[in-house]
């Protein structure tokens, strides 16, 4: 009796077990063949989960991050083959401008007969169109070296803005402008690079130059954190404030005052590089960026 209690036993664990051996074949198929449906179409579609899926839930689980990581980095890719694009679209662009002009204005004094005045206006102009040519070449050189090695040492931050200040001195005074600094201490000494650190700031000041028409006022304050505020009045109604610190990015659709769109990207990267963060954001009708350190 006891034999043949262990044998209907015996009986009933191999049937269960060819059971679950053809719901794991019948899902193992079903899974395989969703996952060549998937591949041939690039598809981002996710593995469905049936009555035998309890089998592979992990298994799906897991299937199923990879095909959403995948997705992530396919948009990724796209976006950063667009970007590359445009990029090479916006270099050679911004690049040619300025040296067709000189080297028209150069035909010129050439080949026409211009009196000595004429000839100086239009050397001063070729001198102009060469100087930003350079300064695009170091923008472009900048932008190549973001992820260069840097080294860390003691700054202060007071001092480095007051130097971008006084360079800009001349440039706002013309146009009857001034930069108000507004700070409490003269010293505040931050772990830092003083190279990336200035051209942060001389970008955030030269942005408010070209598109603005009102002062700038710098702020400085120290807490748990630095926290250095740029304020001043925008005078375009295009500003897309999510992507101001895009590379390439600017509301001069024309380009024909050869802004490349690179400062505020530059100095978003600098920043982030050195471990801070810097946002922007519209108040009434300023411009308001914000760096913390």
């Amino acid at each position: 009796m006891k034999m043949e209690w262990i044998i209907i036993l015996f009986g009933i664990i191999i049937i269960l077990s060819f059971f679950y051996l053809f719901l794991l074949k019948k899902e193992v198929n079903r899974i395989t063949k969703e996952m060549k449906k998937i591949k041939a179409n690039s598809s981002n579609t996710l593995l469905h989960t049936e009555k035998a899926s309890f089998l592979f839930l992990e298994e799906i689980k897991e299937i199923n991050l990879l095909i959403e990581e995948n997705r992530k980095n396919r948009i990724d890719y796209e976006k950063k083959k667009e970007n590359l694009q445009n990029m090479m679209t916006n270099i050679s662009h911004d690049l040619r401008t300025p040296l067709t002009s000189a080297l028209g204005y150069l035909d010129m004094v050439i080949h026409s007969d211009l009196k000595e005045a004429e000839k100086e206006k239009a050397l001063q102009i070729v001198f102009e169109r060469l100087k930003r040519l350079e300064e695009l070449i170091e923008e472009f050189f900048e932008l190549s070296k973001m992820n260069s090695h840097y080294e860390l040492e003691d700054v202060n931050i007071i001092s480095i803005l007051e130097e971008c200040i006084a360079h800009y001195y001349e440039d706002y005074k013309r146009e009857n402008r001034e930069v108000i600094f507004k700070n409490a201490q003269s010293k505040i000494i931050l772990s830092s690079n003083k190279m990336m650190l200035s051209r942060i700031f001389d970008n955030l000041i030269l942005n408010a130059l070209k598109h603005s028409e009102d002062n700038l006022t710098i702020e400085v304050k120290q807490k748990k954190k630095v926290m250095i505020t740029f304020v001043n009045k925008f005078h375009s109604e295009a500003l897309e404030i999510d992507k101001i610190f895009d590379q390439f990015y600017t509301i001069d659709i024309s380009r024909t005052d050869g802004n490349t769109g690179l400062g505020l990207a530059i100095a978003k990267e600098f920043t982030e590089a050195l471990g801070g963060r810097i946002i922007a954001s519209k108040v009434g009708d300023k411009l308001e960026i914000k760096i913390e350190f």
